[in-house]
């Protein structure tokens, strides 16, 4: 067999086996929640497994996706299980988004040894979480004692406890990576009709239908970047604004749909509200520590990478969208019953993602390159493996059933 088939059914064997044993632990770990077994393993998923019963509860979710996938699932099991299922299955997508696109920036075709290094990242990049304190590693307190806060305020790229998140990411991540790869373009082409816009189109109408929380960061950044773009033009790019534009208008009329229903606007006490740090302030009573808890790891990335080129059209569009989703949390919040559940923070951990995949990728390709001084690349591996020791010690304090705060 030649080395280089030998070397891409080696990858194929190394990705597949963790990937069977990633949808087994989070199978394991989504049951539980919808059980809520031994009194504990608390999430969002028990108003969502409610919905799928028809049962009322005190929230509407005008974003099918999730529940329709798990009423399927429900014609053959219990709802309990059907919604497991349903959550694993779409989260397990994401696994294999993430991988196409590892695999296509690392240059995996013309490279199959790498292919155990986009596996190894696709896999670590799922667990990485926010820094808290040494002292709370391995402290996994049940329900009823004080709590050591680990995400409380300060949030984290992977929040298992959030099947909604977790259900829209294999549509988000191919649309966070098209449109990075589209403003790169987008003006230069002269087309009313095309594939990849469309296919970024329907992966942004999915992820709104599944959670809308990245749809929003994601318009609000596309929309400040591409009107700059227009107005410093001055105008030239009007007809390619237009020809993009459209493509977010399924997307914008299923958001005008989810407004509706959600906040009624008759309702008075319903809607969203604009106030500094309204929101976020009774979750964290430091702000920029929490920021730099769960972003230490791009904040390195950006820091060191100096004047380097590789992939900065990808990594500076990672941090305008991480910048949109931090401001609209520092500013914005939902009135009455939603304000405390801070629903504006999930398109700021969007970006947390996104910023950490973009930064990784950036810091892969410097190192295969050997682009940037050891010191360098030492001390930004590093800080990433931090992120993922605590984010594998957060896990393990969940799949015990731990509290997710």
């Amino acid at each position: 067999m030649p080395v280089r088939d030998k070397k891409f059914y080696l990858g194929a064997v190394f990705f597949i086996v963790p990937f069977l044993a990633y949808l087994a632990v989070t199978l394991l770990l989504f049951h539980r929640q919808t059980v809520c077994y031994a009194g504990r393993y608390i999430s969002d998923i028990t108003d969502y497994l409610s919905t799928i019963q028809g049962i009322e509860v005190a929230y509407k979710f005008p974003y099918p996706v999730l529940f329709r996938t798990g009423q399927f699932f429900m014609l053959f099991t219990t709802p309990q299980h059907a919604l497991a299922f349903a959550a694993t299955l779409l989260n397990g997508l994401s696994v294999l988004a993430l991988k196409w696109y590892l695999d296509t920036f690392l240059d995996v075709g013309s490279h199959p040894g790498r292919s155990f290094l986009s596996t190894a990242l696709t896999f670590s990049l799922l667990f990485i979480s926010m820094l808290y304190p040494v002292s709370y590693l391995g402290h996994y307190n049940e329900i009823g004692e004080n709590y050591l806060y680990r995400y409380k305020g300060t949030f984290s790229p992977n929040p298992y406890h959030n099947t909604t998140y977790l259900a829209a990411r294999p549509f988000s991540i191919p649309a966070f990576f098209l449109f990075a790869d589209i403003l790169g373009t987008y003006e230069k082409e002269d087309k009313w009709f095309h594939p990849k816009y469309l296919l970024f189109s329907l992966s942004l109408l999915l992820t709104t239908m599944t959670k809308p929380s990245f749809t929003l960061a994601l318009c609000a950044a596309a929309g400040i970047i591409m009107l700059y773009r227009l107005i410093s033009g001055r105008f030239q790019g009007i007809k390619a604004f237009f020809q993009m534009g459209i493509y977010f208008i399924p997307t914008f009329l299923v958001l005008l749909y989810q407004f509706v229903v959600v906040f009624e606007p008759d309702n008075a006490e319903a809607g969203i509200g604009f106030g500094f740090l309204k929101a976020w302030s009774t979750a964290s009573d430091n702000i920029p520590l929490s920021v730099l808890l769960a972003a230490a790891f791009p904040l390195t990335v950006l820091l060191l990478r100096g004047k380097e080129k590789d992939s900065s059209a990808l990594l500076r569009f990672s941090w305008q969208f991480l910048v949109t989703g931090l401001l609209m949390l520092l500013f914005l919040y939902e009135k009455g019953i939603r304000m405390p559940h801070l629903n504006f923070a999930w398109g700021y951990m969007y970006g947390l993602f996104f910023s950490s995949a973009a930064s990784l990728i950036f810091l892969a390709r410097a190192t295969l390159h050997h682009s940037q001084p050891r010191w360098k690349l030492i001390l930004q591996w590093s800080v990433y493996a931090a992120h993922l020791i605590y984010g594998l010690d957060y896990f393990g304090v969940l799949l015990s059933g731990g509290l997710y705060l």
